[in-house]
């Protein structure tokens, strides 16, 4: 392990491919653009970008991953900069990235989810 402690919480973390692959499966199954340097350059954010929606993607090698709100107010504010509405996506991934069965999911606002079901 390296002498670093920020790449020595990177390596625990397991970030990297499978996150990377569940990503671009995403974007290409949805038919959007995935953001440059998924979402970290500025006037770029947001991993995904559909039509009228901004996505956030998540992903984990794991049996759980914990929602966080700033996630959640993050791609909103990002979105509603945009004009576009939110949603983030929550994958539960292979170490190849491709989604466990029923493990890929979509998290909108429920005012967003009520517009569509009138």
């Amino acid at each position: 392990m390296s002498d670093n402690p920020y790449l020595r919480r990177r390596q625990r973390l397991g970030i990297g491919s499978p996150g990377r692959a569940s990503e671009k499966r995403i974007g290409q199954a949805l038919s959007g653009k995935l953001r440059p340097a998924s979402g970290a350059l500025p006037g770029a954010k947001g991993d995904i970008e559909l039509s009228k929606v901004l996505m956030e993607a998540k992903s984990t090698t794991r049996a759980s991953i914990a929602v966080k709100l700033d996630w959640l107010l993050k791609i909103a504010a990002e979105a509603r900069a945009e004009g576009r509405s939110p949603a983030l996506t929550v994958s539960f991934v292979r170490p190849d990235g491709a989604p466990r069965l029923d493990g890929a999911w979509v998290m909108v606002p429920m005012h967003i989810w009520q517009e569509k079901l009138r």
